[in-house]
């Protein structure tokens, strides 16, 4: 028989842990995919997957992502799961439209990279985050918050979102303080919110200013309500980072309710021996079946054809997300999730031991309701 070309699947990484590598889950979970499409006769063709690991912004550049993107390109990918920040997507989608020849599917959480053929599974959203973030602040009764936002692109467009998403909600900010995007001091920031008494700090960003909030709190001897949004998913990544963000309330993709969720970590466990429960290897398993289900119907099987087919895919249950959230693409939709609550608010206990589901927009969560 005649040997059949697999179809190519570009992964592009454009942040990188201080060794240089990526999640470990990520390539697994997508195999585990590719092979449950096989095993249930959904794609006969043989799958392959091209990575491209690079430091983009904010740690490296994003001249290093936009030639990442035209090699996978020039290596016959059919679509990329990629870039994950945001500043990387801004920068590189008009490269893809351009092109006009790959879909990607990005985890960033602006809207300002979407388009024909850029599709967003975001970690929530700009516009999304703060008003589920001040939801459960004020469900959690506070009433004034004063706000750390990272000078950025990322921290700027949330501070815009959250001054609404706060006036909605009933809460007055009393101040705002900018804080660098990187490692840094956090005292004076911190001494300026803790002089004007909020009931709570909100921290906006991509995650690395948070780096010292804690300790800085400390030393000040304020340690009030702290409020993230996605950025509080580096808590799942080392004990470091859980560390960092000891007391904190934020959010998150892992809901241990989600039977889709449950589900696939049971095949995962059988495969492999350990259950890696938290948010990205539940989150790479929905891109891989948004993926996988595009080039099992593509008509043609090529960038113009996925395209195509992922706007046909309609209510996926989700591993993401509360129990009931679903997946879905369009004409003129480029938002893939279905649900209030693709989003829910995790705590990280005071010690710094674990973390615990705590609320969703829909109201706070008794933590003993999880399995």
């Amino acid at each position: 028989m005649p040997q059949v070309t697999p179809a190519r699947i570009g992964l592009l990484m454009d942040y990188l842990d201080e060794d240089g590598g990526y999640d470990e889950n990520i390539l697994p979970v997508l195999q585990l995919v590719a092979d449950q499409f096989a095993d249930n006769g959904i794609l006969e063709r043989p799958v392959e997957f091209i990575v491209r690991a690079v430091q983009g912004l904010p740690n490296g550049s994003f001249r290093a992502v936009r030639d990442a993107f035209y090699e996978l390109v020039e290596e016959d990918a059919l679509v990329i799961f990629g870039p994950w920040v945001s500043e990387n997507g801004v920068a590189l989608r008009p490269h893809v439209e351009n092109l006009g020849q790959v879909p990607i599917i990005t985890m960033g959480a602006s809207e300002s990279m979407l388009g024909e053929w850029v599709f967003g599974l975001p970690a929530g959203s700009m516009e999304e985050e703060p008003i589920i973030m001040a939801t459960v602040a004020a469900l959690d009764g506070c009433r004034s918050v004063g706000i750390a936002f990272e000078d950025s692109l990322i921290g700027r467009e949330y501070l815009r979102t959250t001054r609404a998403a706060c006036a909605a909600a009933g809460i007055n900010i009393l101040a705002e303080v900018p804080i660098p995007q990187v490692e840094s001091a956090k005292h004076t920031a911190m001494s300026a919110l803790a002089a004007v008494s909020p009931d709570a700090v909100m921290h906006v960003g991509f995650g690395l200013g948070v780096i010292g909030m804690n300790a800085a709190l400390e030393t000040i001897g304020w340690m009030p309500k702290r409020y993230t949004t996605t950025a509080f998913e580096f808590a799942a990544t080392s004990d470091w980072w859980r560390g960092q963000f000891a007391g904190w309330i934020g959010l998150d993709q892992f809901d241990e309710r989600n039977e889709t969720c449950r589900g696939f970590l049971d095949a995962f466990e059988a495969r492999h021996g350990r259950r890696p429960e938290y948010f990205f290897p539940p989150y790479c398993y929905d891109v891989g079946r948004l993926m996988l289900t595009a080039l099992a119907t593509a008509r043609p099987l090529t960038g113009p054809g996925v395209k195509d087919a992922l706007e046909k895919v309609k209510m996926l249950p989700a591993a993401t997300g509360a129990p009931g959230t679903r997946l879905r693409f369009g004409k003129y939709i480029r938002h893939g999730w279905v649900g209030s609550e693709f989003l829910v608010a995790r705590r990280v206990l005071p010690d710094a031991s674990r973390s615990e589901l705590y609320a969703t927009i829909e109201g706070l969560v008794d933590p003993r309701m999880a399995p």
